[in-house]
Order: C-alpha cells, then structure tokens, then sequence
C-alpha cells in the first residue's frame, strides 16, 4: 500500500508539471537581458540571421520598462537570478542596461544552441576592451568574408592568473566558447562559430534569411507589439519526447507548428496556438490537456496546501480550446496573482 500511495503521488506530480508545462513552459525564459544612436528592428535582426526550426523576439526594454519587472525586481529570490544573469554576461562584455532586443533563431534539428542577434546601447570598442582585459576570458578573432569573428574562450578559475602574474601549467584549459561579430557598432550575432558563419553568409547574400521561412514568419506576425513572440516548426523527436506511459498525454505527432506570444505590463498575457495537420486531431489533443489541467488542479485543490493556492489559480487562469486544425491555450496572470506566486515561491525557498 505505501508504495501503490509513493507510485500515485509520483504520477499525480508528474500530472500536476505536465499540465503546468503546457501553460508555463514557454514563460521559461533564461533572462539574457542612454545614448540616442539609430534604432534597429526585430525585423532587421531577423535578417541577419539564418533559417532555422525556430525563433523567438525579446523587446527586452518592453519587459524591463514595465510594472510586472518592478515587482519582479523587488523579489529577493528573483533578484537572485537577475543579478547572476548579469554576472555570467559581464564575463562576455555585456551589461543588461546594454540590451535592446533579442532575437534567438533554433536549429532545425533541436531547440539548442541558438544563434542569436542582440541590439543595445554597447560601445564595440568597449566591449572589446571589457572582454580583453577580463581574466577570466580569452579572447581571439580571426577574418570570414571581411568580418571579424571573435571567440571568447572561458578560463577556469584555476587557471586565471595570479596576483604575481603567473599563470597555471594548464592555463590552455577552457570551459567553453562562444563566437561573436559585429553586424554593425551596435548589433552582435553570437553563437558557436559555425552558427556566426552563417549569419555573415546571411549579409552577404550566399545564403537564406529565417525571414524566408514563411510559417516562421506568419506565426511571428500574429502579435507583433508583444514582448515576446515565438514559432517553432514542430519535428518527430519533438512529439516522441512528449509522450509518457503513466500519464494520459495526447498524441502530439500531428502538430506541425507552435507559435505564440507573451506579453507583459502589470501583469503576463500569454497566448500560444498548437497547429495540428487535421481538424480532428485538434480536438483529441484539446480534450486531453483539457482533462490533464482539469486533474492537476483537483489534485494541488485536495490537497489544501495554502502554499498550492498560487498556483492552483493559476491553472484556473488557463483555457484551452480548439478550432479547426488549431489548439488555443491563453491565460492571463494579473499582478495580484503573479506577486502571490512569487511570495509563494520564495516561501518555499526558506
């Protein structure tokens, strides 16, 4: 009996995050986040970058200048991660107050190691100081098609240089790398050096934008003032990594395409379409996230834990419909609801 109750908790666990992953997934976002120089739009950073399986746009000064940052700002425990984020981009040369826009573009194989297109208020020549001078970066560049393309190489602590000046036997020792060129004095493309290379085959016409891409494009302009706006060309390793054998999830093969936005000021409006290649199979999969939502909520409301009341509201904020060959998942999460999800988060974390 106690393992048939651990085996029921375990699933109902299970349960309660694959429904809240349909609803807040896509809020996951790693946090990359003057003086009057020319505006560059999203629009001008997605042609500088290749085609891909997908793509997401951040007006990070939308997210930043809005009220839900100022509340955001004032969490200790997201504060937290705010400040880390800062740290790991200053290890690169980058200050937030720096960034405009962000425009991240997927692989078609996966969704990891984006090439990426920032826009912002940095100096090039002082970002490059910032990165030559760090001891925690090694920095060279070679030439591709006349553009610099510089690699920052991460330095182990063990093998900064000492206060003497010394350096360890294993200084050559790195962690990791990232490529980096300047489209122009405040535009950068980063990723891995490959992924750089075609962006500059991108400029200089050898090879295909992602603004090409016509059902990246078509889902990207649904919402196009939003904060955050994302597509993603839908592949089988996708849909087979969805599938469990404990819980009733539905048959994702049919999706083609995912595509949304989220927006914010007091509060977050999200709003994401599942696009299925038949009418029929819409439904079958709004039915069943339906009852998935429907489950995790009964189970965080049985349990009447003042701690779940957060979030069990926030699943209560959800809807999920179908309409010919698409499944709509919205939800609106005003401020007053967000701030008792964070006050219970942080609850939690004590």
């Amino acid at each position: 009996m106690l393992n048939l109750n651990r085996r029921k908790g375990t699933n109902m666990r299970k349960l309660t995050l694959s429904a809240m992953l349909v609803v807040l997934a896509l809020m996951v976002v790693a946090v990359t986040w003057g003086f009057a120089r020319p505006e560059t739009r999203p629009a001008d950073l997605l042609e500088i970058l290749p085609d891909g399986g997908g793509v997401a746009v951040i007006d990070f000064q939308k997210i930043t200048g809005s009220a839900l940052w100022t509340t955001v700002s004032a969490k200790q425990k997201l504060t937290g991660v705010i400040d880390k984020a800062q740290s790991e981009i200053a290890d690169l040369g980058l200050k937030l107050s720096d960034v405009r826009t962000i425009v991240l573009v997927f692989p078609a194989a996966n969704l990891n190691n984006p090439t990426v297109a920032i826009n912002g208020g940095f100096d090039q020549k002082d970002l490059l100081e910032r990165l030559r001078s760090s001891s925690k970066v090694k920095l060279t560049s070679d030439k591709y098609k006349g553009f610099d393309v510089y690699t920052a190489k991460s330095v182990p602590p063990s093998d900064s240089q000492s206060p003497s000046g010394s350096t360890s036997a294993n200084a050559a020792t790195v962690r990791n790398e990232t490529s980096f060129a300047f489209r122009d004095a405040n535009t950068i493309v980063v990723g891995a050096t490959e992924a750089v290379r075609a962006s500059i085959d991108v400029m200089t016409g050898a090879r295909q934008s992602i603004t090409q891409n016509s059902q990246l494009a078509d889902g990207l302009a649904q919402n196009p003032s939003a904060a955050i706006r994302f597509a993603i060309v839908v592949t089988r390793s996708m849909t087979n990594g969805l599938q469990s054998s404990e819980l009733p999830m539905p048959d994702f093969s049919s999706l083609k395409l995912i595509y949304g936005s989220i927006d914010v000021a007091s509060g977050i409006e999200l709003s994401a379409t599942l696009r299925s290649d038949n009418a029929e199979s819409a439904r079958t999969i709004a039915d069943r996230l339906n009852g998935l939502l429907g489950m995790a909520r009964g189970y965080l409301g049985a349990a009447n834990n003042p701690k779940s009341t957060p979030i069990v509201d926030a699943l209560k904020a959800v809807s999920i419909t179908s309409s010919n060959n698409d499944v709509k998942i919205t939800g609106s999460f005003p401020a007053d609801l967000l701030s008792s999800l964070f006050a219970s988060a942080e609850r939690k974390s004590q």
